[in-house]
């Protein structure tokens, strides 16, 4: 999955951004997001400052004004959180409840840990634009919505001299269905935008966390985004 969505999203980005792009003969856009994702409160799981999330969409857009500034783009894409853990953290099951590890007491150096949720997503976004074409400011405010498919725990360690990673498949009691807001603004082919969940990346009390501490699991992202204006 990892090198399948890597060749996706270099094959993206080769054919944006030369002049001769044979996007441009397809209805609709193409986008690619790249940002920074955290949880509302992750004091009860903390996350590293590199966890981030990739996204590749395809919208069609709709013109709703004659002006041509006014449009609506529903879409479909795929989308791969990466939460990484601090700490040398992962995640288990232990009945009904996801349990948090410590890999240090498993491995002798742990030096990456982290989970990846993969979704297939329905983006849906009003846009305003100054003028049709290319060299427009550009404003959008909408939501997606995202079905989880696959998911798991990564980490790197080092046992005995050698590197290994360890990787888990297992039943995490992640949310199957997400939503997000998300609102974008930027000129020509390049934007920033904001994301952020109205539903949480895990089930309700589905994580034991520590005494003392709080896990609300509400995702949000910020980053930029690349389409084939």
């Amino acid at each position: 999955m990892k090198k399948l969505s890597l060749a996706i999203l270099l094959s993206f980005i080769s054919i944006s951004l030369f002049a001769q792009n044979p996007l441009k003969k397809i209805p609709g856009n193409f986008y690619l997001d790249l940002g920074l994702t955290n949880w509302a409160d992750d004091s009860g799981l903390p996350l590293e400052t590199q966890s981030r999330s990739v996204s590749i969409s395809y919208m069609y857009e709709f013109t709703l004004s004659s002006s041509g500034k006014f449009t609506f783009n529903p879409g479909i894409g795929y989308s791969a959180d990466n939460f990484f853990f601090k700490n040398g953290q992962t995640l288990g099951k232990n009945g009904d409840q996801t349990q948090i590890v410590d890999t240090n007491l498993l491995f002798d150096n742990t030096k990456k840990s982290k989970m990846v949720a993969n979704y297939v997503e329905i983006p849906l976004e009003f846009r305003f634009r100054t003028h049709p074409g290319k060299d427009a400011f550009r404003l959008a405010v909408g939501a997606k919505f995202g079905y989880m498919f696959a998911s798991h725990t990564k980490v790197k360690h080092e046992t005995n001299g050698d590197t290994r990673i360890a990787k888990d498949k297992g039943n995490l009691n992640l949310n199957d269905f997400r939503g997000q807001f998300i609102g974008r603004i930027g000129y020509k082919w390049i934007n920033f935008f904001c994301a952020y969940g109205f539903t949480e990346t895990f089930k309700d009390n589905a994580v034991a966390i520590p005494n003392g501490t709080t896990l609300d699991s509400t995702p949000y992202t910020i980053g930029i985004t690349f389409s084939s204006f």
